[in-house]
């Protein structure tokens, strides 16, 4: 039986209006979405500051070094190790200062290709491990996504300026100017120009803090001395006690107190406590040393002949900004019969100071980025508390070593 003619035109006829219909509709859709979607990549400048960098292009060629400029594209990675510096100087004018120990993939560097286009610009970072300062910088014609991926969390940041660091434990992000979005989508966090946040194996953003951050561990003897610190003495005479070095309560304060009764005049004993870091600095504009300081009693006048023997000294140690290994010293004393002359410290200023007796003297340093001028620490590596001498009494308590 034969179909009816009538109803097959019709149903032809039909069908070829609305394929009509979805292709003078579909086609200038596609070609509109095709024309706010579609990107360029963009070059990235990597250029050298120090040491060899290590770059890894997404093709899966062979790692080349760097030791002056080379010009990035997406998909690749960038490792410095522990002698290198670098920057990234990204097309709309972003900055990204990159120091030893860091590694970082430019996993999207993008622009819309036509003007047309409503689309932001596209920048992920993918920092794996290390410490960046990442500047943006304020739009020009065209808004910028730029986000910053770490094995903890993901951060997006508006113009300003940032700094990152990611270990195997956490991301620590500090706003030093502008704002940032810590988290995934869902549960964002809005982090503010002079904070800083962490983000741990958990996921989850803590609280905000001041950008200030204290680099001391247990600098209040809250937790047992064995926690973050080791401890040390020095005696120059095999009949001589070494000195204790034990934590006291003191005024309602936790106090660590250095303690030697039993050497004559003339034996040098020395006790200490150390803290050892392995922070880079370079990147902060401030850096001061401070700690709380009480002298109950003391044998050896001043600092000593040379002014090197106080009841306690304070010691930073680090390498300065050309991998110089450097330090940075400060004594305090109450008593001086003998009117020993305090010398004056290889970077000017005295070598210690003269505190009242038995009373709690607290004491900052004030910025010793500026201090210490061209000898200014990279790196910290090492903070010590000791008291050096003959017979002494000392004690100390909230040690911080704060960095901006």
């Amino acid at each position: 039986m034969r179909g009816n003619p009538q109803r097959i035109a019709w149903t032809v006829l039909w069908s070829a209006i609305v394929v009509f219909c979805l292709l003078i509709t579909g086609i200038p859709l596609a070609v509109r979405a095709y024309l706010l979607d579609a990107v360029n990549d963009e070059p990235t400048l990597l250029q050298r500051i120090e040491g060899t960098i290590l770059v890894q292009e997404g093709n899966g060629s062979k790692p080349y070094g760097v030791t002056d400029v080379a010009q990035l594209q997406p998909g690749t990675e960038v490792i410095l190790d522990a002698t290198a510096r670098g920057t990234l100087d990204l097309f709309e004018r972003s900055h990204v200062t990159l120091y030893s120990n860091t590694s970082i993939w430019l996993q999207r560097v993008q622009s819309p290709r036509f003007e047309i286009s409503d689309r932001p610009n596209r920048i992920v970072l993918d920092l794996t491990a290390g410490l960046a300062r990442v500047g943006v910088p304020f739009p020009g014609d065209r808004e910028t996504d730029f986000q910053v991926l770490t094995p903890h969390t993901s951060i997006r940041l508006q113009d300003g300026s940032y700094r990152i660091e990611v270990t195997n434990e956490a991301t620590q992000i500090t706003v030093v100017r502008g704002e940032a979005e810590v988290g995934a989508e869902a549960s964002q966090v809005l982090l503010g120009q002079g904070l800083r946040m962490q983000v741990d194996l958990s996921g989850i953003p803590s609280n905000s803090l001041p950008a200030a951050e204290n680099l001391i561990e247990n600098g209040d003897f809250q937790q047992p001395l064995s926690t973050n610190w080791l401890t040390s003495t020095v005696v120059l005479t095999s009949s001589v006690q070494p000195p204790s070095i034990e934590v006291l309560d003191d005024g309602g304060r936790r106090a660590v107190r250095f303690l030697q009764q039993q050497a004559r005049d003339g034996d040098h004993t020395e006790g200490a406590i150390q803290q050892k870091l392995d922070r880079d600095v370079r990147d902060f504009d401030r850096l001061e040393v401070a700690v709380d300081v009480k002298l109950n009693a003391q044998s050896l006048s001043g600092g000593g002949l040379l002014s090197s023997e106080f009841p306690i000294i304070v010691r930073l140690d680090y390498k300065d900004l050309w991998g110089n290994n450097q330090f940075w010293t400060y004594g305090f004393y109450y008593r001086n019969p003998a009117g020993y002359v305090i010398a004056p410290a290889a970077w000017g200023g005295p070598s210690g100071e003269q505190i009242p007796q038995g009373v709690w003297y607290p004491y900052e340093s004030g910025n010793l980025m500026e201090f210490l001028a061209e000898n200014r620490p990279a790196q910290i590596t090492a903070l010590t508390v000791y008291a050096s001498g003959w017979n002494y009494d000392s004690e100390v308590s909230e040690i911080q070593l704060i960095v901006e």
